[in-house]
C-alpha cells in the first residue's frame, strides 16, 4: 500500500487479525492509502518436472534452465508494476507461485490446484495479509460438468480498516468455447461478487483476471452489461498482443459503489513485459479512505 507514513492499524475485521498499512507512497500526487492491485496472465509458467495424473497431465516440460529465466523475466516486471496484490494465470504449482513470490517481493503467494488439463491454475502474490481465500474449483455447471476451466477465487483482505474482496479468475478459451461456458462463468462470479456485497455492504469488491473477451463482449454481460462493475481502462485499450489485431482479454473490474476509489488504471507495456508473456499487466491504483 502506498501510505504517507508507516501505520500500524490494531483493528480486527470480522474475527481476523490486525490490518498492516506498509509504508510506501513511491508515486508522487498519490495522497493518503492507496491499494495497487494487477491482473496479469503470464504465460506458460510451467515447472521442469512431468505430470503423470490429470489434471494437469499434459503440461509442458521445459528445462530447469528455461524455467529459471521464465522466473526472473516475470519477476522483473512485477518488481517494476509494484503492485500489492497480484492475480496471476497460467501458473503451474505453488512452488513456482512462491519462487515469483521470493523474487518479487511478497509475503504471500497462493494456488490451488485447478482442473486445466495443462495444469496452468490462477494465483495470488499479496503483500497484506489475505484472511480467507477460497477456491471454487469444485462447482459444477447446470450440467454436472466442471463450471471452471481452471479455478475461480475469492481472495479476502484488510487493508487500512476497509474491507477487501477480489474475485479472480481465468474464464474459458475462445478456442474451445463460443461464448455460452464463459457467460455462466461470468454469471457465478457476479454472484460471488453480489453475495460478498450483500454480506458486508462497505466492502470494497473487484472482479477479474483473464476473461478472455473484452468487457464489453455479450459473454461478459452479467459482470459489466448492466454497469453493476466500472471499466476503469477505455474501451479501445488492449491486453493481448499473440492476435491480429492486439485484444482486450484482462480485466480488473471495480463495484458501481467503489468507483470512486479509483485513482489510475493502466496497461503496463514494454520489452521486459513482451519478453515475459504475451499478454500485459492490468493495473489499477484505489484509494482508500
Amino acid at each position: 500500500m502506498r501510505s504517507r507514513a508507516l501505520t500500524f492499524v490494531a483493528a480486527v475485521v470480522a474475527g481476523c487479525g490486525p490490518l498492516l498499512d506498509a509504508p510506501a507512497d513511491r508515486r508522487p500526487g498519490l495522497e493518503g492509502t492507496v491499494l495497487r492491485v494487477a491482473t496479469w496472465n503470464v504465460h506458460d509458467l510451467f515447472d521442469a518436472e512431468d505430470r503423470l495424473l490429470p489434471p494437469g497431465a499434459e503440461d509442458a516440460l521445459p528445462s530447469p534452465e528455461a524455467v529459471k529465466a521464465k522466473l526472473d523475466a516475470v519477476a522483473e516486471v512485477l518488481l517494476r508494476v509494484d503492485a500489492d496484490v497480484v492475480l496471476l494465470q497460467e501458473v503451474e504449482t505453488l512452488a513456482l507461485a512462491s519462487a515469483l513470490a521470493a523474487r518479487a517481493g511478497y509475503g504471500e503467494a497462493r494456488l490451488v490446484e485447478g482442473n486445466d488439463p495443462r495444469g496452468i491454475d490462477v494465483a495470488v502474490l499479496s503483500r497484506p495479509s489475505i484472511h480467507r481465500y477460497v477456491s471454487h474449483a469444485a462447482e459444477l455447471d447446470g450440467d454436472g460438468r466442471t463450471l471452471w476451466p481452471r479455478d475461480c477465487v475469492e481472495v479476502h483482505l484488510g487493508v487500512g480498516g476497509r474491507r477487501i474482496a477480489i474475485v479472480a479468475s481465468h474464464l474459458s478459451s475462445r478456442l474451445s468455447d463460443d461464448g455460452t461456458r464463459r457467460a455462466a462463468q461470468a454469471a457465478r462470479m457476479r454472484a460471488i461478487a453480489d453475495a460478498i456485497s450483500e454480506a458486508d455492504p462497505e466492502a470494497l469488491v473487484l472482479v477479474g483476471g483473464d476473461l478472455n473477451d473484452p468487457p464489453t463482449a455479450p459473454a461478459l454481460a452479467p459482470l459489466a452489461g448492466d454497469g453493476a462493475h466500472v471499466d476503469p481502462l477505455p474501451s479501445w485499450e488492449t491486453t493481448w498482443s499473440s492476435g491480429s489485431p492486439a485484444e482486450r482479454l484482462d480485466a480488473l473490474l471495480v463495484g458501481r459503489a467503489s468507483a470512486a476509489a479509483i485513482v489510475r488504471a493502466v496497461v503496463e507495456r514494454g520489452t521486459d513485459v513482451a519478453r515475459a508473456s504475451d499478454h500485459q499487466p492490468v493495473v489499477l491504483d484505489l484509494r482508500l479512505p
